[in-house]
């Protein structure tokens, strides 16, 4: 088949995509040195280019200027047999009708099914009949509303937008003073609908979910890297990677088998009502014997490596059998090692060119040669296999401290 893989970070699906046998083009934002090395039938958002810096202003959202190239490399090539979506499209359920009405088969669920998963109250009440636990959640839709609501939540709390991916319009509040500061700040602003949420302090982890019309199987339990200070996380909340399979963490309840067969039976339980198809993921926080639901992403997940590395499977060959009715997968997950993903951002303050990076062959995502970094930005992702997780995420770290010795400013 020739397949088009759109999403934010397009790369990881690209590959899989590549290594299942098919023919690829690609549309990705940031258009990244490793795309080329998968295809030259690629366009991407940005165009990096050395001097300049990664982002520049837009006057659409990503998730639009996805949409027209896509549309664009359909109409000049007219012979794709499918397309796959990635990350970047969350927010907006009318750009993936927009795709569904391109005349190309959209391996992806349904600009209804991604309304539902953002539909935080409707989620809350599935993800609580499945059994998870729920934290509490309030929504303001003005900053007056918010003020009100402020008074009589516990700190710290969380508030949250309407999401994005990423960890984006997320932030963890300790005191009234801080969160009315930033609550005023927001007054101009075009976005107002905000939602406090229960701060849950415990282990981030997420689920890669496969579904069919006649299979829901769980395909991995993945462990979150959220924040990670020694990645450059430009945020509390900023996803920063993973370690599969979640149950390396020995600071899971001590009773881990009937913890790990309750939660898959909870998660198949959420996914069976929810009657998406596919590859999609479930994100949740691990306190003490309890689970918290977060959120559903219906779509590939950062993840994807990993699970691959930890099972040996092809995740977009699963995701393709499951919309033919053809799957077939083994349950509970099998893993045969462990995958380690870390994604490095500039934490440095001064705005900097990309100079080198080491030699290995565990650096993707790779911003380009001479184009500047600013703080927050992407710099490069580090995906490995490990029979350790310890050890794996060691070596990630080293070798993130190696590309920021290599790439530091000038004083």
């Amino acid at each position: 088949m020739k397949l088009l893989i759109v999403g934010f970070n397009a790369r990881p699906i690209a590959k899989a995509a590549a290594q299942a046998n098919h023919q690829i083009g690609i549309i990705d934002y940031f258009g990244d040195m490793d795309l080329l090395q998968l295809t030259r039938n690629c366009f991407a958002v940005l165009r990096q280019k050395a001097g300049e810096t990664l982002h520049r202003p837009l006057h659409r959202t990503p998730a639009e200027y996805l949409f027209l190239l896509a549309e664009t490399m359909i109409e000049e090539q007219g012979d794709f047999d499918g397309i796959l979506i990635g990350s970047g499209f969350d927010k907006y359920p009318e750009i993936i009708a927009k795709f569904h009405a391109l005349g190309v088969k959209m391996y992806a669920n349904t600009a209804e099914k991604f309304t539902l998963c953002r539909m935080k109250k409707k989620m809350n009440e599935l993800a609580q009949k499945a059994g998870f636990a729920i934290p509490k959640l309030l929504k303001a839709n003005s900053v007056s509303e918010a003020l009100e609501i402020m008074k009589t939540v516990r700190f710290p709390i969380v508030t949250r937008t309407n999401g994005g991916g990423g960890g984006a319009g997320i932030r963890k509040w300790d005191t009234k003073s801080e969160l009315e500061n930033y609550l005023h700040s927001r007054e101009e602003r075009e976005e107002q609908t905000l939602f406090f949420q229960e701060y849950i302090q415990g282990i981030d982890a997420s689920a890669t979910v496969v579904c069919s019309k006649e299979k829901t199987a769980i395909l991995s339990l993945n462990k979150q890297l959220i924040g990670d200070k020694l990645l450059g996380a430009p945020g509390d909340f900023a996803y920063c990677g993973n370690i599969v399979p979640l149950e390396w963490d020995m600071h899971l309840p001590a009773k881990q088998k009937e913890f790990f067969v309750d939660l898959m039976t909870k998660i198949k339980s959420l996914f069976l009502q929810l009657k998406l198809t596919g590859i999609n993921g479930v994100d949740f926080v691990i306190r003490g014997t309890k689970s918290y639901f977060m959120e559903v992403n219906p779509r590939f997940l950062g993840s994807l490596e990993c699970t691959q590395i930890a099972t040996k499977q092809n995740l977009v060959k699963i995701h393709l059998d499951a919309f033919h009715d053809t799957l077939s997968v083994k349950e509970p997950p099998r893993y045969y090692r462990i995958g380690v993903k870390g994604i490095l951002f500039s934490n440095v303050e001064k705005p900097f060119p990309v100079k080198k990076y080491p030699t290995s062959k565990w650096i993707v995502d790779r911003t380009h040669v001479g184009v500047i970094l600013e703080r927050g930005d992407p710099f490069c992702s580090i995906v490995l296999p490990t029979i350790s997780a310890t050890n794996g995420l060691e070596k990630v770290h080293t070798l993130a401290k190696r590309i920021q010795r290599l790439n530091a400013p000038r004083v």
